[in-house]
């Protein structure tokens, strides 16, 4: 398929898919989402996100990767604020309040984390950085972590150490396999310490009801229960738009943010999830050739950057699609381009206009 130079038809045609068939879902969705949400208040964000993105892919990213200590540096302090003067909202401070503007910093801190690996890409140039560069990288790395699952939000914790793990696999970082193993076997022996300390009763409660939701069907174990009676409804052609019960009559949770992809299970069955499916296939592909292709380029941090966006959408897709098919436990987590949400949209949005303007750059050299 031909495009414009500079314009990567398939990443757009993908990634704006599925932002349209999130609007049919969401359409269904917000119904019974209170005030203040709604389709329209969507369309809003999908117009500013499709901005951002058009920026984005404007911007050279090597300003942005000299730049990324700086902007890491940001991201960390704000996600510290959040933990001392952030928004309660459900007993978490992953929100801070500016006017009418909220930030998000657990979604801040992902391409943070990215563009701050991008940076000692550039850095090293293909050399081995010195063992300082990498103790200060994992270090504020690692603070960031903390920072971000203090708020709590393990999940986006949890997708920052996934990131950061990745692309050390990636670009060849990795510990050597005694150490690997030995950071593995500290990390099973915490978790009795993580359980007792670092955990609160909700979450051990929805680790619990993973393993057996039904034990608890009206308490812990309810949203996945409901998510998997919604999955398991659609059959393969779904029950029709808009005719989802579990959505109808608010039985599903938070079918507009974490459960999106039950409401399209339910009203669009097996086909529209292959649909939905591919579309993400396609996305994550074209940004790999992307990564692919700066390699080639020998832009080592222009393809740090790209397979960190990857990694960034797709640990959470993947996820948040576990969890509703009942594989993982229940965590607030977004579907990057098809939940309601602002700061997830704004994010995603910049990140794969962040990969599209590399591969337009790779194309004007």
């Amino acid at each position: 398929m031909r495009s414009r130079p500079g314009v990567d038809l398939w990443l757009v045609l993908s990634a704006g898919l599925i932002l349209l068939i999130a609007f049919f879902v969401l359409a269904s969705g917000v119904r019974g989402a209170g005030p203040g949400i709604g389709i329209g208040q969507h369309a809003i964000r999908v117009a500013i996100a499709l901005g951002v993105a058009w920026l984005a892919w404007r911007l050279d990213t090597r300003i942005l990767v000299r730049a990324a200590p700086v902007l890491f540096g940001a991201v960390l302090v704000l996600a510290v604020a959040a933990n001392l003067v952030g928004a309660l909202r459900a007993g978490t401070n992953r929100w801070i309040e500016f006017g009418m503007v909220t930030l998000q910093p657990g979604e801040l801190a992902k391409p943070a984390l990215v563009l701050l690996a991008a940076h000692l890409a550039w850095r090293s140039a293909y050399r081995p950085l010195s063992r300082g560069s990498l103790f200060l990288a994992a270090a504020t790395g690692m603070a960031l972590v903390f920072a971000v699952a203090a708020q709590p939000d393990l999940g986006s914790a949890a997708i920052l150490i996934g990131i950061a793990a990745g692309i050390a696999f990636l670009t060849g970082y990795l510990p050597s396999g005694r150490a690997l193993a030995a950071w593995a076997g500290a990390s099973v022996l915490a978790l009795p310490t993580l359980w007792i300390y670092g955990l609160r009763d909700y979450q051990k409660a929805r680790i619990l009801s993973f393993l057996s939701p039904e034990s608890d069907p009206l308490g812990a174990g309810y949203q996945a229960v409901q998510a998997q009676v919604a999955v398991g409804s659609g059959g393969l052609v779904g029950v029709g738009w808009m005719e989802g019960s579990q959505t109808a009559y608010q039985f599903l949770p938070a079918p507009h943010t974490d459960f999106v992809f039950a409401v399209l299970a339910e009203e669009f069955g097996f086909l529209g999830v292959s649909v939905v499916l591919t579309l993400y296939l396609v996305l994550g592909l074209r940004l790999l050739r992307i990564a692919a292709e700066a390699v080639t380029a020998r832009e080592p941090a222009a393809a740090v950057l790209v397979g960190g966006v990857f990694l960034m959408l797709f640990l959470q897709t993947i996820y948040n699609i576990g969890m509703v098919g009942g594989l993982l436990p229940v965590k607030g987590f977004p579907l990057p381009l098809m939940s309601y949400g602002g700061n997830s949209l704004l994010v995603t949005g910049a990140a794969i206009g962040l990969a599209a303007s590399v591969r337009r750059r790779l194309q004007e050299t």
